[in-house]
């Protein structure tokens, strides 16, 4: 299982946002410069734990006020555990973690690391599952700051 990261940056002043993945979408989007972005597994097996790491980043030359990322599973994925970096919260269910950033200053990042568990039903093939992140702050509406990340798990 090799880790990877995919990205959604949202372009505010000059910038231009993008969308790194295998589909290589570009979208630009008004507002502060943020990116929210995943370092997840391609693949998994079933019943074992792995981890994804969330980031949220700010590049622009203003804080990022209020900012708050949700993180969503399908299952038969579920949420284990939620540890965020110091000075952020996380509350979780089995199906999504909850963010709150408050304030993320001009160039500056915030970590948070999902405990993740996906266990197939016996005999089911294997399912490609996508992981969803949004970033939401004063200023950045909305589906302007979203990753998505697509994990296979096998039986």
């Amino acid at each position: 299982m090799s880790p990877r990261s995919v990205r959604f940056a949202v372009a505010g002043l000059f910038l231009v946002g993008v969308l790194a993945c295998e589909d290589n979408k570009v979208t630009t989007a008004p507002g502060a410069v943020a990116s929210v972005m995943f370092n997840a597994p391609d693949a998994a097996k079933s019943g074992q734990s792995f981890t994804i790491d969330v980031n949220a980043l700010n590049v622009g030359v203003n804080g990022i006020h209020n900012g708050h990322v949700d993180v969503t599973l399908p299952a038969p994925l579920m949420v284990l555990s939620a540890d965020p970096s110091p000075g952020t919260t996380a509350t979780f269910s089995t199906s999504a973690v909850s963010w709150n950033l408050g304030t993320l200053d001009s160039n500056s990042q915030s970590r948070l690391h999902v405990g993740v568990v996906g266990t197939l039903p016996a005999g089911s093939a294997a399912q490609s599952l996508t992981v969803n992140a949004m970033l939401t702050a004063d200023g950045i509406h909305p589906g302007d700051a979203i990753a998505h990340a697509t994990i296979q798990l096998a039986p």
